[in-house]
């Protein structure tokens, strides 16, 4: 009798190899499968590029004099990244995974399900980070600077990028987990939109007045996006430091969701 066979039933000699190695596996996996579909990563870059060139072309030459703006596309650049940042689409294929039974087969291995949920998150940083640096790249192209030091200025943005794209991720992800519906889940990109608009996204919050002034000063994008400006428009370590902070914030709810997501969809088996 060979040693993988027991009273003439097969054995598995597979053995839980670690959380680390099953989320470094998954990770892969996940990147492999965006750099097989580089038609999604370029239409996630063409509606920021849109928007940016309708509205730099709209208000470009007047926002120096009508909202003290010396460059509107520096001025408009962040809300580029950010919009492409929230283009992630992790929580899709997650429950691709659930529904073709992915998610079911690793329930019989040693693996840890939770790995497919934090290697998903990190491929989505791996394509947060694809589409913030191209369109860094596209800024640059067309002259948009960085204050003080341009390397710094830029790995600023990144960084702040990341930590944001991350937490917008995670409520994809959530939703995946919570509803394993594929509509649900394309859905969620939706969200962005009344959060991106309840910003300073056209014109300086100091311009602002009224409900549409308190609505802003609420919205934790705000200063996302006003720390992300302040490292084209001059560093301020007060602004970055709300930013970094309104980030960490959203990131840490939405982390919340997902793993409150997770554990019911454990129960569902």
């Amino acid at each position: 009798m060979s040693a993988g066979t027991v009273a003439g039933e097969p054995q598995t000699l597979a053995a839980p190899a670690g959380l680390a190695s099953d989320v470094v596996a998954i990770t892969g996996r996940a990147i492999r499968g965006i750099l097989r579909e580089p038609e999604l990563f370029i239409f996630a870059l063409l509606i920021p590029v849109f928007f940016f060139v309708v509205q730099v072309g709209a208000l470009g030459d007047v926002a120096k004099k009508a909202f003290g703006v010396p460059s509107y596309a520096a001025f408009q650049l962040p809300i580029s990244v950010l919009f492409a940042a929230a283009s992630t689409s992790g929580g899709n294929s997650l429950v691709l995974d659930i529904s073709n039974g992915y998610w079911d087969k690793l329930s019989v291995t040693p693996a840890h399900r939770s790995a497919l949920v934090i290697g998903t998150l990190f491929g989505e940083l791996f394509a947060v980070l694809g589409y913030s640096v191209a369109l860094v790249v596209f800024g640059w192209a067309i002259g948009v600077r960085f204050a003080g030091n341009e390397l710094v200025g830029a790995l600023g943005l990144l960084g702040l990028t990341l930590l944001f794209g991350v937490g917008f991720a995670a409520v994809s992800i959530a939703v995946a987990l919570a509803t394993g519906s594929v509509r649900a889940t394309q859905s969620t990109f939706i969200i962005f939109f009344p959060l991106l608009f309840l910003t300073p996204s056209a014109l300086p919050r100091k311009l602002m007045t009224g409900w549409f002034e308190k609505a802003v000063s609420l919205n934790p994008i705000t200063y996302v996006v006003e720390a992300a400006r302040s490292f084209l428009f001059g560093f301020d370590a007060a602004v970055v430091a709300k930013g970094v902070l309104a980030a960490v914030l959203f990131s840490m709810f939405t982390f919340g969701l997902t793993a409150l997501a997770f554990r019911r969809r454990v129960r569902m088996g």
